[in-house]
């Protein structure tokens, strides 16, 4: 192979490049595609790229300096923003996040003092079983070049069961699952997310029908943004396109303060979106979660049923003890000992609900008895078979 003089030529130039910094190297959060898309934004004067220059020309005591100014070097490869980053993230090495994307992204202009520094600061221990801690970990470990791939197989499980039993509504630990998975993906080359397929592939409708009425028009700050970053992590996802549609409105964009460089880096203007008003208005986790709500207007009847409880907003008083329809599901509650089910058509779903944890319920089909059990949450989705009466078990 090394007789090939052109072929050692473009070795050593690709190497060469490497080094420089010309060619991106990073493994936290840029991909090649995600970083050509913000030079684009930067060669566009985009709004979001505009709010961000903004942002790092005039907010030197942000709490969010070392990010900016890595995120600002990572796009224009300005030497004095990169060494700006790396001596904010030595003068606050405790700073996880932080420090490892100066040192992944603004590496190449690190000193081996500075380097050291980064890598071998001594910190308070956090938590380890929170979402953010285990990302600032598994940050950490790639940005210093150590194998990520133990604390990967050692964190993964956890991490995912948080979110699959509801963890997905805190937005400040969806949003740094969201980096983790980035981050294992692009380090280690695997898709975490096939360990909870299903839970992930309904994520995005999820995450949109769990927000109360007033959120969706006004979500929180760090609700917008993990919307965006799981929204990065599969825009192919069929539900990813209404998430996208309501994560890239107007007046959700971040213009000023810490979140424009967040907003920068993760909102994609060039996904296709779906207007989530199109969205069926519910969905149900057979682990024992159902969301629904009437339609998307302001003051639309909302609830959860979850095995931690029952909540609501907007409902009529007595919506717990009568039969409820939220587009096409038919909500009928189980007062007494059974009830009437109605018929409903292929198109159609229907829950029975009010049921203690695990109860057991009876129907008859074809002149004999079928047993069903509920969920968790006392929730049990009917078959299409079931007419007329079902009953608790006796």
């Amino acid at each position: 192979m090394w007789n090939n003089v052109w072929l050692r030529c473009a070795v050593v130039l690709l190497l060469g490049c490497l080094a420089c910094g010309l060619l991106p190297a990073q493994k936290l959060l840029l991909t090649p595609q995600r970083l050509r898309r913000l030079q684009r934004d930067r060669e566009r004067a985009t709004a979001r790229w505009v709010n961000f220059d903004n942002r790092v020309e005039s907010a030197a005591e942000s709490p969010e300096r070392g990010f900016e100014l890595a995120l600002y070097y990572a796009v224009t490869q300005d030497p004095k923003r990169g060494r700006e980053a790396l001596e904010w993230a030595v003068a606050h090495p405790c700073e996880r996040r932080q420090t490892a994307l100066v040192l992944d992204w603004a590496g190449p202009l690190a000193s081996s003092n500075q380097r050291k520094a980064l890598t071998d600061a001594s910190c308070p221990a956090e938590p380890t079983n929170s979402a953010t801690s285990v990302r600032d970990t598994l940050f950490l470990k790639i940005a210093a070049g150590e194998d990520p791939e133990p604390l990967i197989d050692k964190s993964q499980k956890e991490l995912l069961a948080s979110l699959e039993n509801g963890g997905f509504q805190n937005s400040t630990e969806l949003y740094a699952a969201c980096e983790y998975l980035t981050a294992a993906r692009s380090a280690e080359h695997v898709d975490l997310r096939e360990n909870a397929a299903q839970f992930f592939i309904n994520l995005p409708a999820e995450l949109l029908l769990s927000l109360k009425p007033p959120n969706v028009e006004q979500p929180q700050a760090m609700m917008h943004l993990a919307a965006l970053a799981l929204v990065a992590l599969d825009p192919n996802l069929p539900d990813s396109q209404f998430l996208q549609a309501w994560a890239m409105e107007g007046p959700q964009t971040i213009q000023d303060g810490p979140g424009v460089a967040y907003e920068f880096l993760w909102a994609d203007p060039y996904l296709p979106g779906i207007g989530y008003q199109d969205l069926d208005p519910w969905i149900y986790d057979p682990s024992g979660r159902l969301f629904a709500r009437k339609n998307w207007d302001s003051n639309s009847c909302w609830i959860s049923i979850a095995a931690d409880g029952v909540d609501q907003q907007n409902c009529p008083p007595d919506w717990r003890n009568v039969t409820n329809t939220f587009g096409h599901l038919t909500l009928i509650p189980v007062i007494g000992g059974c009830a009437t089910v109605p018929h409903f058509n292929p198109s159609e779903t229907a829950i029975v609900w009010q049921l203690r944890p695990r109860e057991k319920l009876v129907y008859i089909e074809n002149r004999e008895k079928v047993e069903v059990q509920a969920d968790p949450a006392g929730l049990l989705r009917l078959d299409r078979n079931v007419e007329g009466k079902i009953c608790r078990s006796r």
